[in-house]
C-alpha cells in the first residue's frame, strides 16, 4: 500500500469563478478579476494589542493580505484604532451581536 503525503495535485479543470463586483479592502482587490485572497482571523484577545500584533505580522509574514479581529468587547473595540494603524495589512472586525461596536 502506497501512501502519498505530498502536495495535492491542481485539479485540471477548475470551476467557473462566479462573476462578482471588484472592490478594495485596503490595498487588496477582492472579487471581479482580481486573484484570490488570503485572508485569516487572529486568534489572540483583540484587546492585548501587542499580542494580536504579533499575530498579524507572524500572518503576514506567512503570505496573509487580510486579516479579521474578534470585536466582542468594548476593550477589543478600543484596541481596534491602534491594531488597525499598526498593522502592515488591511483589519477587518468581526463584530457579533453588538452593533454599538461598528461605530468604534
Amino acid at each position: 500500500m502506497t501512501l502519498l503525503l505530498g502536495t495535492p495535485s491542481v485539479p485540471t479543470r477548475l470551476a467557473p469563478r462566479r462573476s462578482s463586483r471588484k472592490i478594495q479592502v485596503g490595498s487588496v482587490a477582492v472579487g471581479g478579476d482580481a486573484p484570490v485572497s488570503v485572508q485569516s482571523m487572529t486568534t489572540t484577545l483583540t484587546a492585548d494589542v501587542n499580542a494580536t500584533l504579533q499575530q498579524i505580522a507572524e500572518l503576514t509574514a506567512s503570505g496573509c493580505q487580510i486579516v479579521r479581529v474578534a470585536v466582542p468587547s468594548q476593550d477589543d473595540a478600543d484596541a481596534l484604532s491602534v491594531i488597525a494603524r499598526k498593522s502592515q495589512i488591511p483589519v477587518i472586525a468581526d463584530i457579533h451581536f453588538q452593533p454599538k461596536y461598528v461605530f468604534a
